[in-house]
């Protein structure tokens, strides 16, 4: 039978070698926290160190103040300095969308510190590299005050990296956040890497067309309230096609198992409807027009496109029209049936209504026309050019096939157009297709599914303002805790934007108030719309960086102020409910 804890705090020295070969003596003091069934470390102090080679320990320089402490001097006044408008911003953020207490309530506070101060960091610089961080915490205020080195950023990264309890415990966090039934958006992106050591960047498809091997970064969005819920990474050369089941388990597990998938048509195969539909989620995704029973539901309407009442209510040049179908799908018997002898493995067909959405848009069917007909043309003068047809890349080579004629005569290349093909390909110009199982209005379903392109601008938002797009890590561990974090980082972004959106739609607008009406108020309103209209988030941050907060003290009295600011900077901090500490 084990022994009952005994609730002490317990002492011990322990050696810690450095990378240098140096050991460092340190007294570290825990207690057994009996509800996680582990040892709580409460603090750690470095007593001395061992120079590498030597057996002697030797006595550290004692640790420097933080700058932003309010050291009192015998005889003196004592002042320090900090950035705290930029800061402070940041830090209601974190508050009130409920991210810090994510990271709060999943691992221990010293862990929860040092993951939001880098995550702040990477949001308050718009992505710096991370060894930045380590004078700008000087005069930038963090939760982790100790200081933030190279090397305990590096063992933080491998530390979350491994803990998959936490990175799990925090999506299910964003996830109960969302109040209303869950629309999310699912979609990858490729980060490229020089790295040799990382055993998951691999050649495949590069979205960046950069020629590295990449890593396949896959995301949950929800495009109702604008927040990443949820992340994993990938081996890059798996295609989006096969990763859709892993998505719906890992949806289950976040307590999601009602949510609505929106996908483009990566994401698109029979087998994956089929994992869709006996998953029991909803789900709307973008099919290519050239699969065979698309194509024919197109090629045999019969109804008018250009009708009125087929226009699209938000996007008048769209027109669209649906269709209910029945549609057989496959799966795999996981379990062998014992009463009727149906064996594991067989293969079972099963009947479901699914609705295709058709749309057709003029305006982008004369443009696909000239595109097309601009591919064509220059591919002929490649061709006459003197380059081979098999030195090509294989879609080009594809392409030259099915659309062009070339032929030699007397030594010379002639190329002529497959005027047959090309017409029966402009005959689908200008239409594209969805389908759904619950969508049963066309413009409904088209609606959730251009909402699902801001997964599109928060992936760019990860490589630009998060540091994201070339990691610099040595392994698969490591790495997958700086994408954490920089996941968080980029929950801070996102939640920030969809505040600044809430507040432009308010600015400037009477709302019957006789106080707010009146008309040197709107005015006001109105300045502050076009700055932030014309103003990107970095800056916006970065304009509120020179607001400043001074701290003196001696020992008859204390003071602090902070830098004035204009009338419309201060609405804009009224208008987010961010308060300057004094």
């Amino acid at each position: 039978m084990p022994a009952k804890p005994s609730g002490e705090i317990k002492t011990s020295i322990i050696r810690n070698t450095q990378k240098n070969g140096d050991i460092y003596v340190l007294e570290r003091q825990s207690i057994y926290d009996t509800d996680k069934k582990y040892n709580k470390v409460l603090s750690t102090k470095l007593l001395s160190k061992i120079p590498k080679g030597s057996e002697t320990p030797v006595a550290t320089r004692p640790k420097k103040a933080h700058s932003s402490k309010n050291l009192k001097i015998q005889g003196k006044m004592a002042a320090s300095r900090d950035h705290v408008g930029m800061m402070e911003i940041i830090g209601h953020v974190g508050a009130i969308s409920g991210i810090d207490d994510g990271v709060y309530n999943n691992t221990d506070i010293g862990t929860a510190q040092k993951i939001i101060s880098i995550a702040r960091y990477l949001l308050a610089t718009n992505g710096q590299s991370l060894p930045g961080i380590l004078t700008w915490q000087f005069n930038h205020p963090l939760p982790y005050d100790e200081g933030i080195s190279e090397d305990i950023y590096h063992d933080l990264f491998v530390r979350i990296g491994r803990d998959e309890s936490l990175q799990q415990n925090f999506f299910a966090s964003r996830c109960a956040g969302i109040e209303e039934r869950a629309v999310l958006a699912y979609d990858s992106t490729t980060i490229s890497t020089y790295s040799e050591n990382q055993i998951e960047a691999r050649y495949g498809f590069n979205k960046t067309g950069d020629g590295l091997k990449t890593i396949k970064l896959l995301t949950l969005y929800s495009i109702e309230t604008s927040q990443p819920v949820a992340f994993t990474k990938q081996p890059g050369n798996l295609p989006d096609v096969i990763t859709i089941e892993n998505a719906l388990k890992q949806l289950s597990v976040l307590g999601l198992g009602d949510a609505e998938i929106v996908t483009d048509n990566g994401y698109y195969s029979e087998h994956n409807l089929a994992a869709l539909f006996l998953a029991h989620f909803d789900f709307v995704t973008l099919v290519k027009t050239s699969l065979k029973w698309v194509k024919a539901e197109i090629d045999g309407y019969g109804g008018d496109f250009g009708s009125v009442s087929s226009a699209c209510p938000f996007d008048a040049g769209t027109h669209g029209i649906t269709l209910t179908l029945m549609r057989d799908f496959e799966k795999v018997r996981k379990y062998a049936g014992r009463k009727n002898g149906i064996q594991k493995g067989n293969i079972e067909t099963f009947r479901r209504r699914v609705y295709l959405h058709i749309y057709f848009n003029p305006l982008r069917r004369a443009e696909e026309d000239a595109n097309f007909d601009n591919d064509l043309i220059e591919l002929r003068g490649v061709i006459e050019g003197g380059v081979n047809i098999e030195d090509l890349p294989k879609n080009i080579q594809n392409k030259a096939t099915k659309y062009l004629y070339v032929k030699v005569r007397g030594g010379k290349v002639h190329v002529s157009f497959n005027e047959a093909a090309c017409r029966e390909k402009k005959e689908r110009h200008g239409y594209f297709a969805l389908v759904s199982n619950c969508e049963k209005e066309p413009f409904e379903c088209l609606r959730k599914y251009r909402k699902r392109e801001t997964i599109e601008s928060y992936f760019e938002s990860m490589k630009q303002h998060a540091d994201g797009a070339r990691p610099r890590v040595w392994d698969t561990d490591t790495l997958r805790g700086r994408m954490f974090v920089q996941f968080i980082s980029l929950c801070y972004y996102e939640y920030l934007s969809n505040e600044i959106r809430n507040i432009k739609a308010s600015l400037g607008i009477k709302n019957g108030d006789p106080g707010h009406d009146v008309e040197s108020n709107l005015k006001l309103e109105r300045k502050l719309k076009n700055w932030l209209n014309n103003t990107p988030i970095y800056l916006i941050l970065q304009w509120f960086d020179t607001v400043e907060g001074v701290k003196v003290s001696s020992k008859l009295l204390s003071k602090r102020w902070t830098t004035e600011i204009t009338s419309r900077d201060k609405m804009f901090l009224d208008k987010m409910g961010v308060e300057l500490p004094y």
